[in-house]
């Protein structure tokens, strides 16, 4: 039976997982400052009268800020920032008026749509007679700390126990012969107990740790009403986290029905609401992280909630099949029917087993797509790290499972100390997911260009970037002919920068040569998608022309 349905099984999830490759969405997670007036380091004639900051994505409309100051470090703005009406991606602040000749430093931060904070510097310069040095556009987000880790780990275990041991009472101790209705065990009654009290602690916790976060202050300031209240009433999180308290609320009330209740009739409804329940506080999560920064979030929503999901009940099936399976009253007594029963669930749980599998392949697979675009930045920047480190735990998570399946199938031995190896590893990788939530995707930090093309004469174009982020990069281009030798009598190479996320004009980087070296360090103003075209121009007036598309980092 477990053969015959596999088949179609593994067809359904070829075909999803050929879409997801097909169809990857492409992500930043995180705002970045894509336009500004004044932009960095521009010299103005006149004073402006405001600041203006254009981003990649919509902005929380709540705990922004943008603060310019002079040379002598006195602010110049007047009043606070703003998000203008229907411009949700857009923060800006007025400036006093007459500001005198000199540089100016602008000082930046918001919320991003998925609650992260980020903050930036660059300055600028009135008139052309100032003295000193301007720097250079600074960009930083958020590093999550342990206390962030600690109650989102709090939140995803607790769900995971508890969705765990409802699917194990529901769904596979009736593979056993033990009990179709959901009967539960003391233990099993204490685990769902603690559990549900850990949720509530996480959950509770979950506001003033977020308003600590995005209101840039400390644990001992977020007590405050009027902030609480700002985030509760402005906030996507705010609002998003009183659906879960209504829920967390109503499955506390299904949990207790259901765990009193002295009649079978409609048991097993009640347990079926109260997993439902806890399935709704896992999708709520999915549009408070990255997913809900996408430009079209339904599919990275979908993806985020569908790992959740099935590596929150792989998890608890795993504690229910260590804890609860071994001394359950339901099974029958005598010792070889017990054992034919016991091997029927494990069977029962290989075939979920298989599928949940499936889906946390498929919806990594996606997140990795989305969030790391180049191998440079899967094993250079911190969340590539993590990711690593979380495959490396799904895979000796999927290794045990391989074991249980045989075992199942051959009925030869119990589970034993290999279903806790399974488990603790699935704690940690839970661990990593609540860090992962917070960080900063790898898409920030793609890494160095490099990258050629080869023309219709046969020459070789090869464009470096380094490091490719927004602010100063070196550029080098190098031109060889189909021999691999450098080109001689190039009078001429001019680059042309184009944004493709937005229209901000053209810009122009002449390259000299020396030494048949074509280097020259410039600017890139933001982050996001850009093509460089590259103009060759020989000593002959011939012409070469070619294009570049290329993702530039944030920080």
């Amino acid at each position: 039976m477990f053969k015959r349905n596999m088949k179609p099984l593994w067809v359904w999830m070829l075909v999803i997982f050929i879409g997801v490759l097909i169809h990857p969405a492409a992500s930043s997670a995180h705002a970045y400052l894509t336009k500004s007036s004044p932009s960095d380091n521009e010299v103005m004639t006149q004073a402006p009268a405001k600041v203006t900051l254009q981003f990649n994505e919509a902005l929380q409309p709540a705990f922004h800020s943008i603060i310019v100051m002079d040379s002598s470090g006195a602010e110049v703005n007047q009043g606070n920032s703003k998000i203008p009406a229907g411009q949700p991606a857009v923060l800006e602040v007025d400036l006093k008026a007459g500001l005198p000749d000199g540089i100016y430093t602008v000082q930046w931060k918001a919320v991003s749509g998925d609650g992260h904070p980020v903050n930036g510097t660059f300055p600028f310069q009135i008139g052309t007679s100032s003295q000193g040095t301007a720097g250079h556009i600074v960009y930083a987000g958020y590093t999550p700390g342990a206390d962030l880790i600690l109650i989102r780990w709090l939140f995803y275990v607790s769900l995971a126990f508890l969705l765990g041991i409802l699917c194990f009472y529901l769904y596979l101790l009736p593979a056993g012969g033990g009990s179709r209705l959901p009967v539960l065990s003391p233990r099993s009654r204490k685990l769902l107990g603690i559990s549900y009290a850990a949720l509530v602690i996480g959950v509770l916790l979950s506001l003033p740790m977020q308003t600590a976060i995005e209101a840039g202050v400390g644990w001992s300031e977020v007590w405050n009403a009027e902030l609480l209240g700002k985030m509760l009433r402005i906030t996507s999180f705010g609002h998003i986290w009183l659906v879960q308290v209504i829920l967390v609320l109503f499955l506390g009330a299904l949990l207790y029905a259901a765990t009193q209740s002295t009649e079978h009739k409609g048991l097993r409804a009640l347990y079926a609401g109260t997993l439902l329940t806890g399935v709704g506080l896992l999708l709520s999560k999915a549009f408070i992280g990255h997913a809900a920064s996408a430009e079209s979030i339904w599919m990275p929503v979908f993806m985020d909630f569908l790992h959740l999901v099935s590596v929150s009940i792989w998890l608890g099936c795993l504690l229910a099949l260590g804890l609860i399976l071994p001394r359950e009253a339901s099974l029958p007594e005598e010792s070889e029917l017990r054992k034919q029963s016991y091997f029927a669930v494990i069977e029962r749980f290989s075939l979920w087993g298989t599928t949940l599998v499936a889906a946390v392949l498929i919806s990594g697979v996606y997140a990795s797509l989305t969030y790391v675009p180049t191998w440079y930045s899967l094993l250079h920047t911190a969340y590539g790290r993590i990711l690593l480190l979380k495959c490396v735990l799904l895979l000796v998570m999927l290794g045990f499972a391989a074991v249980h399946l045989i075992r199942g199938q051959r009925r030869s031995k119990p589970l034993g100390a290999g279903v806790w190896i399974e488990f603790a590893a699935g704690i940690a990788a839970l661990v990593l997911a609540a860090a992962l939530s917070n960080l900063p995707p790898a898409s920030s930090n793609p890494g160095p260009v490099n990258v050629h093309q080869t023309l219709d004469n046969r020459t070789v174009v090869t464009l470096q970037i380094s490091p490719n982020i927004a602010g100063e990069n070196t550029f080098e281009v190098s031109v060889k002919d189909a021999s691999a030798k450098p080109v001689q009598g190039i009078q001429q190479i001019k680059l042309t920068l184009t944004s493709l996320d937005m229209d901000m004009g053209k810009y122009e980087i002449e390259i000299p040569g020396a030494d048949k070296t074509y280097k020259a360090r410039d600017l890139i103003s933001m982050a996001g998608r850009w093509n460089v075209h590259v103009h060759i121009l020989t000593e002959s007036l011939d012409a070469w022309d070619t294009d570049f598309q290329i993702t530039v980092g944030s920080s």
